[in-house]
């Protein structure tokens, strides 16, 4: 925690306001400044964010309470101040509450760390390193402690190629933004872990557990690792073959179709489906759909006729 912004200015209160008072000017500036409902404006978005931070410190009276103690004293919170009935400017945790001298200080760090690196990594007879002669002068413990953030959990929707082939997928998560990496070949449901993109914490940030929900392809259908997709052809490519374009993951891909083909036939795309973890990938399946056009002229009407007695015989 700093002490030297000043929250109460930042959320535009006084600092004897009371915690009503406090909690009603985040909300309003909140609202104002809040990513969702300034459609991205940098400015805004860290005005929130020095919002945010100033009232996870006074909104909480403990906080509130620990942060005027150190704005009244920097150099500690129930500290005596440098020039008071000549006390320490280093704080009365040390040496009796007497002055410090900066000399003998200064050669007391010297000396603990010298006998720190004699000692080894098991630290035997050489104390506890600077921190403890920092702790020795201040009083207290040097070392703060420290707790690792909570886990934050949110759903996204992915394309299917980026759930399949893996990419950079946008996120954004309590007004924060981030890029965060799709592993490929990830299933409906599934949860992914980001490191150090939870809550923060007084040590490490907790982590981000997004859960995938896959949207549906306008071609593509899913089946496991496979993949299937409708492929549209005349009546004359159906009769007499043809090279036609084919939608896959990766974009499109020249199939040939074999002479006399019917609909619903399934052509086999081996490798063009979903990756699986053992670094195989599952097929696509392009199925053939014979489509007939809207109006067939008259001498098309008689040559299919035709056609059809050749072909009863």
């Amino acid at each position: 925690m700093t002490a030297k912004k000043n929250f109460y200015q930042v959320l535009g209160v006084a600092e004897s306001a009371p915690a009503d008072e406090i909690k009603k000017a985040y909300r309003k500036l909140a609202r104002k400044n809040h990513p969702d409902a300034t459609g991205g404006d940098k400015t805004k978005e860290a005005r929130f964010k020095e919002i945010s931070e100033a009232y996870e410190t006074v909104g909480d009276d403990k906080k509130r309470a620990q942060y005027d103690a150190e704005r009244q004293n920097p150099f500690g919170a129930g500290m005596p101040r440098q020039g008071r009935g000549g006390g320490s400017p280093f704080g009365g945790g040390g040496r009796g509450g007497g002055q410090v001298d900066l000399n003998e200080f200064l050669n007391q760090m010297r000396e603990q760390q010298r006998a720190s690196s004699h000692a080894g990594p098991s630290g035997g007879g050489g104390g506890g390193g600077i921190g403890d002669l920092f702790a020795e002068f201040f009083g207290g413990s040097a070392r703060p402690p420290s707790s690792r953030g909570s886990d934050t959990s949110a759903q996204i929707e992915v394309d299917l190629a980026v759930a399949a082939l893996g990419g950079d997928q946008p996120v954004v998560v309590d007004g924060k933004r981030w890029t965060v990496k799709i592993p490929a070949g990830v299933e409906e449901g599934q949860t992914i872990r980001v490191t150090g993109k939870g809550a923060p914490g007084r040590g490490s940030p907790g982590d981000l557990l997004l859960e995938i929900h896959i949207k549906p392809h306008p071609t593509l259908r899913r089946t496991a690792d496979d993949l299937e997709v409708d492929v549209p052809i005349t009546i004359d490519q159906a009769v007499l073959g043809a090279k036609v374009d084919v939608p896959t993951l990766e974009g499109k891909v020249q199939v040939t179709i074999p002479p006399a083909t019917s609909s619903g036939l399934k052509l086999r795309l081996r490798g063009k489906g979903i990756p699986r973890r053992d670094g195989t990938r599952g097929d696509l399946y392009a199925v053939t759909q014979i489509v007939l056009p809207k109006e067939i002229p008259p001498r098309a009407r008689e040559l299919i006729v035709e056609f059809a007695k050749l072909t009863s015989k």
